[in-house]
């Protein structure tokens, strides 16, 4: 039935303990790094001092960046089929996903290394917008070609729908994880060691990590051996099948469509959350507020996630979803209410901020957990856990879709249909940036940012016999760095209407990706339960008659496609 290749493979629906026990888990430093990247880059690049501190050079250049990451669109509109047409056509003896994982990791390392080393290295100004858009560039094909690997291995380890609820729960509670760990560090470690040096030992430390993470699945994880007609089916794939794909198979396509709006909506929050909280509170309580709100991104998420398998024996996907769905709007809107200066001079929930900076962890967290910010933490904790269940059923849907791929039209082909993932992440993460820059623009808080940027061009950190030191340079009178956070937040021209058209842009903008995504799904797709029951049932009925033609020393290319062995009278 399946195309052996040795002690790397296994047979069957059960997956392997030691696969089981590393593959999902590796997902912490996966997620890790790309978050430093796509989530904190342009972070980087607008607060840490590489840019110029000239204002109107300082907006040129982020200009030029802005416009060149929503350009890097047409780059991922074709790596994003090229990769997945490579995972999909040439396989290697290593496995059809292994390798690409493997060699993805060690190119997303090197990239990720030079953008945030650079800096720190000399290189400023003009010179480092040409560089780091090389690296990006360099950053996003390497991680693509793991992205594709990775995600497109998970389908393909089991048809089981609990075996395969539980791998799933299990993977995305890694990447949230991951995701957290490296928020909280960049919402907390630059305020206390200053931006270049937080973000090259972060760099440094994750890159590491995951390398050695994607090192341990290609030689201790086992992929499961493949049915022979699917691995000559994949050896015929053309690069057009991606499109192909969505185009016959329109469950998948309002699948994608949703994981599109789904990562506007989940990104737009802990994207330019940060430097909300940097506006209303300043730049150092802001990001002990901001830390505080990831630690509820993290146990929404992992709590949400983690009761899926459970939720899954009692409840359907779309109900889960709805429940997932109802929860993000009621969270939402309550945030949106008591987050934003909408009934004053300051949000509902909020706290004083001392006259000077913290002295220490213990007073960052008296402010962070004092005053009305408890009714903060809970709609992110609500929200955060609704985003999560929402992810997880969109996952488990996606992989549905290749089930009904191959049960309808004989095709499997998980690395084509799941080169449509990183896309959309990728597409998600462009969208989001412009929106960002357009919030800013709009609610004219840049300047606060461009200061912010340049008092920490001027807060230079440095080693000095086996020390860390930082020594701020005065500029325009300011003779510490506390006095220019202080002067930037003098930018602000009223500051709290500002706020609000920042609250009603963000949070509006959420509300409609979430409420069109799920109108997709919950009027469209049809996959329930019941029939992803009989097609798994069909699928292993035709891998057994495949197996037994083989057996009979029938070629593969005379082995019926599925569609032909099989019923299938049922159109979606």
């Amino acid at each position: 039935m399946f195309k052996s290749h040795g002690k790397g493979t296994f047979s069957g629906n059960q997956v392997p303990k030691l696969t089981k026990a590393i593959y999902p888990w590796s997902g912490i430093f996966r997620d890790a790094c790309y978050a430093l990247v796509g989530t904190f880059l342009l972070q980087y690049a607008m607060t840490s001092g590489v840019l110029s501190s000239n204002f109107g050079e300082y907006s040129a250049q982020m200009h030029v960046i802005t416009i060149t990451m929503m350009i890097a669109l047409v780059w991922d509109g074709i790596n994003d089929p090229i990769m997945g047409f490579l995972v999909e056509k040439f396989h290697f003896k290593g496995g059809k996903y292994k390798p690409w994982i493997l060699i993805g990791s060690i190119g997303n390392a090197v990239a990720v290394l030079l953008m945030f080393l650079i800096g720190p290295m000399g290189v400023k100004g003009w010179g480092y917008v040409g560089a780091m858009l090389a690296f990006y560039f360099l950053w996003d094909t390497f991680f693509t070609m793991n992205d594709i690997g990775y995600w497109s291995m998970l389908p393909a380890l089991t048809n089981d729908p609990k075996e395969r609820a539980s791998l799933t729960s299990k993977t995305t509670i890694a990447t949230t994880i991951g995701a957290f760990l490296m928020n909280i560090l960049m919402f907390l470690l630059p305020s206390i060691l200053g931006a270049q040096t937080s973000y090259a030992v972060s760099a440094v430390v994750v890159s590491i990590l995951f390398l050695v993470s994607q090192a341990l699945i290609y030689f201790l994880c086992q992929e499961r051996e493949r049915d022979a007609k699917q691995e000559e089916i994949s050896e015929q794939t053309h690069f057009l099948d991606l499109f192909k794909i969505v185009g016959q198979n329109k469950q998948l396509l309002l699948v994608v469509i949703a994981m599109f709006l789904y990562y506007i909506g989940s990104g737009l929050l802990t994207g330019i959350g940060l430097n909300y909280y940097y506006l209303l509170y300043g730049y150092r309580w802001g990001g002990y507020m901001a830390t505080a709100i990831s630690v509820m991104y993290v146990l929404g998420t992992l709590l949400s996630q983690a009761l899926y398998p459970a939720l899954t024996k009692k409840f359907s996907k779309k109900q889960i979803l709805t429940c997932g769905f109802i929860v993000i709007v009621v969270a939402y809107v309550t945030f949106l209410l008591v987050g934003f200066p909408m009934f004053g001079d300051n949000p509902v929930a909020a706290n004083a901020v001392p006259s000077a900076a913290p002295s220490g962890i213990g007073e960052a967290l008296g402010f962070a957990f004092g005053g009305m910010h408890w009714l903060i933490y809970l709609t992110c904790f609500l929200f955060f856990a609704g985003s999560g269940i929402f992810y997880l059923v969109l996952m488990v849907m996606f992989q549905d879709c290749i089930d009904y791929n191959e049960w309808k039209y004989g095709e499997r082909k998980e690395a084509i249909a799941f080169a449509w993932r990183p896309l959309d992440v990728k597409l998600g993460s462009a969208a989001m940036t412009g929106i960002r820059n357009l919030t800013f623009m709009v609610t004219g808080t840049q300047v606060v940012l461009t200061a912010i940027s340049t008092a920490e061009a001027h807060n230079v950190p440095y080693w000095d016999n086996g020390k860390l030191i930082t020594k701020f340079f005065t500029y325009d009178g300011y003779a510490t760095f506390d006095d220019a956070l202080n002067g930037a937040m003098t930018k602000m021209v009223d500051k709290h209407s500002q706020l609000m058209q920042f609250g009603f842009i963000i949070i509006g903008i959420i509300l409609v990706v979430f409420i069109v995504a799920f109108c997709l799904l919950h009027f469209g797709y049809k996959i329930d339960e019941a029939m992803e029951e009989k097609i798994v049932a069909d699928l292993k009925k035709k891998h057994e008659e495949d197996e037994k033609l083989v057996a009979e020393g029938v070629a593969v290319n005379d082995i019926p496609e599925a569609k032909e062995g099989v019923d299938q009278t049922t159109t979606l």
